[in-house]
């Protein structure tokens, strides 16, 4: 049978994933020091699950989490802004700047300062990071402070309430490409089959 549901967030993660509260709160304070969190392990392991369940817990609903994967033609413009073709005036074939997943989710946190938004990024060592990111690299170092971007010249700041969590399949072997430069920015979570709290999932399951 389900367990009846329970008002305690750490608890109701536990039940999901079949962790020990301890862990499941462990992860939520983590969470909450506002510093993105990076699930690193081999497949299988329930990274992007645990992603998805723990933004359910800290989000007020669907609406307020954005998922995205990142893959070798993942570009800065796909992720943060760039030109794209359009009909402009008269119906006449142009270009003009769309805005990616990451500044349109950041939009909607600064309308809604007071609510948490949570941006997942699946496979993060699949892109060319530092192509990708961009002014991102810095913003996540010095949180409070703004950055004009490349293409708009516009002002732009990570909102508070925006937490990130990444995962990251370390079979891959584009693991190599993930530099010290990310991984001081990013806390890491090791998800692996003979450590807890994945160890022993399984006979929890059954």
């Amino acid at each position: 049978e389900t367990p009846p549901p329970t008002a305690d967030p750490a608890e109701s993660l536990a039940q999901t994933l079949l962790w020990p509260v301890d862990r499941a709160r462990q992860l939520l304070d983590l969470a909450a020091r506002g510093k993105p969190l990076l699930f690193s392990g081999p497949p299988g392991t329930g990274k992007t699950f645990v992603a998805r369940e723990l933004a359910a817990v800290i989000a007020p609903d669907d609406d307020h989490i954005k998922v995205v994967q990142f893959h070798p033609s993942f570009a800065y413009e796909d992720f943060m802004e760039g030109y794209r073709p359009t009909l402009i005036e008269n119906r006449q074939p142009g270009f003009k700047i769309v805005h990616g997943p990451l500044r349109q989710v950041a939009r909607m946190a600064a309308a809604e300062p007071e609510q948490t938004f949570v941006l997942i990024i699946d496979e993060i060592n699949r892109g060319n990071l530092a192509k990708v990111f961009g002014e991102l690299y810095y913003l996540l170092e010095y949180r409070k402070d703004e950055i004009r971007l490349q293409y708009s010249d516009e002002p732009f700041s990570l909102p508070e309430k925006l937490w990130i969590i990444g995962t990251m399949n370390t079979a891959d072997r584009s693991i190599a490409l993930v530099d010290v430069a990310l991984r001081r920015r990013f806390h890491f979570v090791r998800f692996f089959p003979d450590e807890p709290p994945v160890q022993g999932l399984l006979l929890r399951w059954l």
